[in-house]
């Protein structure tokens, strides 16, 4: 025979079938109806208490662009083939527009950390532009802290101002009093220091203006600034494209707008700004060059003035026009090289001078250097970010230190580049006055005398030449600076759909829907998969004692208390599936004994009290009945006595009997009250050493004679391994019913009941599967079946 492997681990069987986990989900229908009702009224709640949040977004198109081509040129040319992004300077001025310090301005201009609500039902409504009656200024509240209060406007306008709450470094402090405002009044004194209430002209009055409370809190200016800039969005609409969308969700619709409204006109004002700086850093020094090149022209013209006066030379124009004519070519490259070599001496010195550090270099100078312009526009750039960082910073800041770094390094450059520049334009010059000074030579008729002279007047037109150049250069810096442009055009004004993004209603109620039926499904599932214990016929395939039958559930699900009367289903006639059940339990039994005229006695036994073994026992016995045979229920569970209840717990019973009160056990005897075929044998007083009793030889002579006068002898006995009773009363016993009840034991303990089968610890063990429920039973179909034929 093999050995039937241990079933230590639930785990190693499972009877999970998904058919009857739906039936179970069906008979469990209430917990899916309370659950959504509960997750439905829930969302509903969080509904009507959400304040509704409305998108708007805004596209802008960036519009700067480098005029001077150069490098940027160059890049355009490659963007196509992927080896430049052309939409580098597009981030950058979209972080600039999501940037805390472009926010900073927004909020502190829109009062953005000021806060109004009213109840509005359930939820609190947010009062913003026409909406707001009036607006309220903390005066003596620091902008870095908080306060909260709340504003009752009376019937006669009158205001109760109560409630003061004050935040001061993440403490909350409430403050006592109440401040009424006669009708008119505009400020008072309170806890929370001056308080003026300035009426808004563009109230639209829709909020009735009597017996309303608004609830007024301001937020620090900081947190304010990192709130809405969360909520604000930016992105580029196409990577190949130089157009930003700026999107944001606010309770209200009319801030949203204003808030994207101000951040371009905040942009486009720092913008300029930043070009005029860079305007009138030029400006500043060109005046400083024409101051100088002016007092330089008055000494030359004192020079030519001394000359002709000491010469006695009246016009010497005639006698240099030749000359003039002859090199004029010359002398305009010389001019040429000349100007560019005093610009680039200016910007030398400029840039040398350690005062001039902070200060921006001056742009389009002239320089025929595209590298260097670039440059020295990079270093302009970099120093206004420095600048703006400083202005709410200081020097150990490492966003100024990395800036001063790039400054100083991009200095370097700008310096070497210069001076390369100075060098290159002084051989140029030099190149061009040995030229002059060969043509010189070789006009013979030219006085030696005159030959001073035209140096001075060459200097002459040099210095009036720099002089009207850099006029122009002035005049040119000036336009730029009053026609400055702003950087960005808006293409699509601040729109959004008039339906709220949040809370999404329909998505809610749906989610509500899911877990209201997903969370009692999950759970029953959890309960039905980790159920260890045996619940259907399929967990008892591989035990080795013969099976016998199941009874399905009857009566209440829960265990019957030992103090209640043992139900008793059947009954003649009657086809329900509890009766079926028990006749094929009883088929089963008569098939495994196998001699139908031979008298035995079977005892009914389990592993957990509770099992319904006397149910078993009482129901079974009625069923023998019907078939008009004769059976005696002997209740041998001296500790309880189940079965006993079925005769009503008398006094008088199997103890007396034991004990040697009555010789005569048929005295004790007493009908059953459906059958009169059965007999019952109750345990009259529950004795103090049953175990003693059961051990003497009284209870073998009642079995035995038993036998000889009814056709089966039921011992219902205590459960195994609690007492030792049921091992006493097992060795008169012919056969041995062992009631597991579904639900109640675990299937671990299977093991220990092929032990006992194998080891012959009982004689002829069969095994009745008890309590089924109808999703695990096979006697569910049945129950179809029967209710089809009673319809047909």
């Amino acid at each position: 025979m093999n050995k039937y492997p241990q079933q230590n681990n639930p785990q190693d069987i499972t009877d999970f079938s998904f058919v009857n986990f739906l039936r179970l989900c069906a008979d469990k229908w209430w917990w899916f109806a309370i659950c959504l009702v509960v997750s439905v009224g829930v969302a509903l709640f969080y509904l009507y208490t959400k304040q509704p949040k409305y998108k708007r977004f805004e596209q802008i198109l960036v519009t700067e662009q480098d005029s001077k081509g150069g490098i940027n040129d160059i890049t355009n040319s490659f963007t196509t083939l992927g080896l430049f992004s052309k939409n580098t300077n597009v981030y950058n001025e979209l972080i600039t527009m999501i940037s805390p310090a472009i926010m900073y301005e927004v909020a502190d201009t829109l009062n953005l950390d000021m806060n109004y609500s009213v109840r509005d039902g359930l939820r609190l409504k947010t009062l913003y532009g026409r909406d707001l009656p009036f607006q309220v200024k903390l005066q003596d509240i620091d902008r870095q802290e908080g306060a909260a209060l709340r504003i009752k406007v009376n019937q006669d306008g009158s205001k109760n101002l109560l409630k003061f709450v004050s935040y001061k470094e993440g403490v909350k402090t409430k403050l006592k009093g109440e401040i009424t405002l006669a009708p008119g009044a505009t400020s008072a004194q309170t806890p929370l220091g001056l308080i003026e209430i300035i009426p808004n002209p563009s109230y639209s009055g829709k909020i009735k203006e009597a017996n309303y409370e608004i609830r007024v809190s301001k937020l620090p200016m900081q947190a304010t600034v990192e709130e809405y800039g969360k909520k604000l969005y930016g992105d580029l609409v196409d990577q190949d494209a130089d157009v930003i969308e700026l999107s944001i969700e606010d309770v209200s619709v009319q801030r949203a707008v204003d808030i994207l409204n101000y951040i371009i006109t905040v942009y486009n004002n720092n913008w300029i700004e930043d070009k005029n700086r860079m305007a009138v850093a030029t400006s500043l020094f060109i005046d400083d060059r024409l101051r100088a090149i002016q007092s330089e022209l008055g000494g030359v013209d004192r020079n030519i003035a001394d000359y002709m006066k000491k010469s006695g030379v009246t016009d010497i124009e005639i006698t240099a026009q030749a000359n003039l004519e002859l090199g004029s070519r010359v002398e305009e490259e010389a001019i040429k090289a000349a100007n560019q070599l005093s610009v680039a001496q200016y910007l030398q010195d400029f840039i040398n001078n350690e005062s001039n550090l902070t200060s921006l270099l001056p742009v389009n100078m002239g320089i025929e250097n595209p590298e260097l312009a670039v440059q020295i526009n990079r270093y302009n750039e970099l120093l206004l970010a420095r600048n703006t960082i400083m202005e709410n910073s200081s020097a150990s800041n490492p966003l100024v230190v990395n800036y001063d770094n790039q400054l100083q390094q991009l200095r370097n450059v700008i310096s070497t580049g210069v001076n390369n520049q100075v060098n290159n334009l002084r051989n140029i010059v030099s190149n061009l006055n040995k030229e002059m000074n060969r043509m010189s030579s070789k006009m013979a008729k030219v006085p030696e005398d005159n030959l001073p002279l035209l140096g001075e007047e060459r200097q002459q037109m040099v210095k009036e030449s720099l002089y009207l150049f850099l006029l122009q250069k002035k005049e040119e810096n000036e336009l730029t600076r009053k026609f400055s442009a702003d950087n960005i055009r808006v293409i699509t004004p601040p729109m959004g759909s008039l339906e709220p993004v949040s809370p999404k209603k329909a998505l809610i109620i749906i989610v509500a829907c899911i877990l209201g039926l997903g969370v009692p499904f999950l759970l029953l599932y959890y309960l039905e998969a980790s159920d260890t214990t045996v619940r259907s016929r399929k967990d008892l395939e591989n035990i080795m004692p013969p099976f016998a039958g199941e009874i399905p559930l009857a009566g209440k699900k829960n265990h019957i208390k030992t103090t209640d009367k043992p139900l008793d289903v059947v009954k003649e006639g009657k086809r329900d599936v509890v009766n079926e059940a028990f006749r094929v339990v009883r088929g089963n039994l008569d098939f495994m004994s196998g001699r139908k005229d031979a008298h035995q006695a079977i005892m009914f036994t389990s592993f957990n009290p509770g099992s319904g073994k006397s149910f078993i026992a009482y129901n079974l016995a009625l069923s023998f009945c019907l078939k008009n045979k004769k059976v005696l229920l002997i209740d041998c569970d001296m500790r309880h006595g189940s079965a006993s209840l079925y005769a009503g717990m008398p006094g008088q019973g199997l103890s007396n009997y034991l004990t040697g009160e009555t010789d005569n056990w048929n005295s004790l005897l007493y009908a059953g009250e459906t059958n009169k075929n059965l007999m019952i044998l109750p345990i009259g007083k529950i004795p103090p050493n049953p175990a003693e009793l059961l051990e003497n030889n009284r209870l073998e002579k009642i079995i035995e004679e038993a036998k000889q006068e009814f056709d089966l002898v039921f011992l219902d006995c205590p459960p195994v391994n609690i007492v030792a009773d049921t091992q006493l009363v097992a060795k008169w016993a012919d056969r041995t019913v062992f009631i597991i009840r579904a639900g109640l034991l675990d299937r671990s303990a299977l093991s220990e009941l092929n032990e006992f089968y194998e080891e012959k610890r009982f004689k002829n063990l069969c095994v009745i599967l008890n309590g089924t429920e109808p999703i695990h039973s096979r006697y569910y179909t049945y129950g179809n079946y029967q209710s089809l034929e009673q319809n047909l």
